[in-house]
C-alpha cells in the first residue's frame, strides 16, 4: 500500500506577522501570507499546485490528488525575506550537506523553473515588460533583473568574491535575456564546481549584506534559487493579468 506523505513545514514570520510557510521536501514550494494562520490554510493548495508542477516537467511525484498531511517542523520569528536584502532564516534541513546527485536534482528543477519564467515573458514587447500598475510597483523588466542579481547574490553566499564570474562585474548593462542567460550558465558553474567543504560548509559572509549574521549553507542557496524564481514568476503572472497583456 502506498503510504501518505507528511511533509515538514517551515515558518517565517516577521516582526508584522507576515508569514512564509516552506517545504524543504518539494524544493521551491512556499506560501507567503499575511498571517500565520491564512499560510497554513493555503498550503494544501501550494502543494497541489506544486506536485502538478512536477508532473508538468516529467518529474516523480505522488498522484496530485492524494491527501495531504503536514506538521510544523520549526519556526523562525521576527524576520523573513519579504523585500530585498532581508534576512531569510535558517533551518535545520539547510544544514545537511548537499550531495552532488542532489545537487543535480536541484540544477534539473532549476532549469524547469527558468523554462516557465521564459515561456511567460520571452515574447513580451517593451511596452509590457515597462509597464507599472502604479509608479512603486516592480515592472516585469525590474523583476526579471531583480531575480538574476539575487541569484548572483545566493553564490556569493558561499564561495569567495574573488572567484565570483568577471562577467558579473559588468551586466548592468546587459539586455534583459542576455543577461538572465548568461547569469544562470556562470552560477551553475560556480555551483558545480563546488568544493566537499563548500557544500557541507556554514558561512557567514560579511560582504554584499547588511546581515553579516545570517548563515548561509549550499542547501539553502539552491533553496532560495527555486523559491525565489517560482514567487516571482507568480508575481510576474499577477501583473499580466493586471495588465490585461
Amino acid at each position: 500500500m502506498h503510504q501518505m506523505a507528511k511533509y515538514a513545514v517551515y515558518l517565517e514570520i516577521d516582526e508584522d506577522g507576515k508569514c512564509m510557510a516552506h517545504v524543504p521536501d518539494l524544493p521551491g514550494c512556499i506560501v507567503r501570507a499575511p498571517t500565520q494562520d491564512d499560510a497554513l490554510r493555503r498550503l494544501p493548495d501550494a502543494i497541489r499546485e506544486y506536485r502538478a508542477w512536477l508532473h508538468r516537467h516529467d518529474e516523480t511525484a505522488p498522484p496530485e490528488n492524494e491527501p495531504i498531511e503536514f506538521q510544523i517542523a520549526g519556526m523562525s520569528t521576527g524576520f523573513g525575506p519579504f523585500d530585498p536584502g532581508d534576512a531569510a532564516a535558517f533551518f535545520l534541513p539547510d544544514q545537511v550537506p548537499l550531495s552532488i546527485e542532489e545537487m543535480e536534482h536541484h540544477f534539473r528543477l532549476m532549469a524547469h523553473t527558468r523554462a516557465d519564467l521564459i515561456a511567460l515573458v520571452g515574447d513580451l514587447p517593451d511596452d509590457v515588460l515597462d509597464w507599472q500598475a502604479a509608479p512603486t510597483t516592480f515592472s516585469i523588466l525590474r523583476i526579471l533583473r531583480h531575480i538574476g542579481n539575487a541569484e548572483e547574490w545566493y553564490v556569493s553566499r558561499i564561495v569567495p568574491p574573488a572567484s565570483l564570474p568577471r562577467e558579473w562585474e559588468r551586466d548592468k548593462d546587459m539586455l534583459i535575456f542576455q543577461f538572465l542567460e548568461m547569469e544562470r550558465r556562470t552560477a551553475l558553474v560556480c555551483l558545480r564546481g563546488l568544493t566537499d567543504e563548500q557544500r557541507a560548509g556554514i558561512f557567514h559572509p560579511s560582504h554584499y549584506t547588511q546581515h553579516p549574521e545570517e548563515p548561509w549553507t549550499a542547501r539553502k542557496v539552491m533553496r532560495r534559487f527555486l523559491e525565489h524564481e517560482r514567487e516571482h514568476t507568480a508575481q510576474i503572472r499577477e501583473i499580466l493579468a493586471a495588465c490585461h497583456c
